[in-house]
């Protein structure tokens, strides 16, 4: 499990040498030339089967795992055909699979996209492997995973996956198991199956932290969930209960925009986040009544990292959690939760030191006005009194 290795940062045994890697490119191209011009009329489950035996060849070469942009479409002139056929793949597989209710299609997407006993029949996989390297080819390949819909495809995964089922729950469901293939030559024994809550950590790792988080380094992603009406489940899904075995996918949607207010805040994206973004937000911490303290200040973090990040770009986004009642409700939680034991408290000091921030962020400056002289604080040798 090469991919797995890599990405668990374990060594390689079984390094490929620069004849490999040549072979390798040749059979990439011959069978995406194929693919691109038969000899005769495919129908679309012929050219899936076609683009699904590409995957492991294309993550097999290793020319193409730490490689610059340039050198992946030197290498590889069609890079940007085959992300186009990449995108339109995996879109096309999640969508079969969102068609039923939310724990349903939650389940099946995620059953598909983890990875098996082995990578090479674990198609799921191998098709989000091969997006991951695609997402570090640069900005063409991210604009062309962008026109085939993959970021919204997947944040609306995300925001589905809040609907998973507990893992012992699910293991106990059947599961579709691959088909059983003939060993070839030069095909290594059958690797022993990950435990079930490994498989979950490690798609997580790539589904969020290698692809989401990495693809929305880029403004074009952010437009897209904009365009699509996407953004808004993210900034839903921060601030809405969840249980306690899907929190790690709530984190991971704070995670995607944390990135996105650092790179992605172009004028589109604010223009829709000024709609009715921080209003849902601020509406779903009011309303909620299974939100313990703790989550909920460590909603408003996220929240609080965004405005800060925003701020530097415009005031609108602090208009905005100011006209929606945002520091009223910090008021009135804060005034809540005082005399109250333990967690409440630690929560409480927390917040005090997240609203603390949040008064210095902004565009402008803020100076005192009309004091010149007789303030206490311009006399020399002022100093601020110690709080009770």
């Amino acid at each position: 499990m090469n991919m797995v290795k890599r990405i668990m940062g374990r060594p390689r045994q079984d390094e490929c040498s620069p004849q490999d890697n040549a072979l390798g490119l040749m059979h990439l191209r011959r069978l995406f030339s194929e693919l691109c011009h038969p000899p005769r009329h495919m129908t679309q489950k012929e050219q899936e089967e076609k683009l699904y035996m590409m995957l492991p060849v294309f993550n097999r070469l290793q020319v193409f795992g730490n490689a610059p942009p340039s050198t992946m479409t030197e290498k590889f002139s069609d890079l940007l055909q085959f992300t186009t056929q990449v995108s339109r793949l995996m879109v096309t597989e999640i969508r079969r699979r969102a068609s039923n209710k939310s724990t349903a299609a939650s389940r099946a997407i995620v059953q598909f996209l983890e990875v098996n006993q082995s990578e090479e029949t674990s198609r799921g996989w191998m098709l989000l492997s091969t997006i991951n390297l695609l997402a570090s080819s640069g900005q063409k390949t991210v604009d062309c995973m962008t026109t085939m819909s993959v970021p919204s495809t997947l944040v609306k995964c995300l925001y589905l996956f809040f609907d998973l089922p507990h893992m012992t729950e699910a293991s106990e469901a059947p599961t579709q198991q691959p088909p059983t293939q003939e060993k070839t030559p030069g095909q290594g024994h059958p690797q022993p199956e990950l435990p079930l809550a490994d498989r979950r950590a490690l798609l997580q790792k790539v589904f969020v932290q290698q692809i989401l988080v990495k693809l929305c380094t880029f403004v074009s992603p952010a437009e897209e969930l904009a365009q699509k009406d996407d953004l808004q489940l993210l900034f839903s899904a921060i601030t809405s209960w969840c249980p306690p075995h899907n929190l790690p996918w709530r984190r991971s949607a704070g995670e995607v925009l944390t990135t996105i207010s650092r790179h992605g805040l172009s004028v589109n994206v604010v223009k829709y986040i000024h709609k009715e973004c921080l209003a849902t937000c601020v509406q779903n911490m009011q309303q909620s009544d299974d939100l313990s303290p703790l989550e909920i200040v460590e909603m408003f973090a996220g929240l609080s990292c965004f405005l800060k990040d925003s701020s530097g770009v415009s005031q609108t986004l602090l208009d905005d959690f100011r006209m929606c009642q945002g520091y009223s409700f910090l008021c009135d939680l804060m005034l809540l939760e005082q005399g109250k034991e333990d967690e409440p408290k630690d929560a409480l000091k927390d917040l005090v030191n997240l609203v603390t921030c949040l008064c210095t962020y902004g565009v402008t400056e803020l100076k005192p006005a009309g004091l010149t002289t007789g303030a206490p604080f311009l006399l020399p040798g002022f100093v601020l009194p110690q709080p009770t």
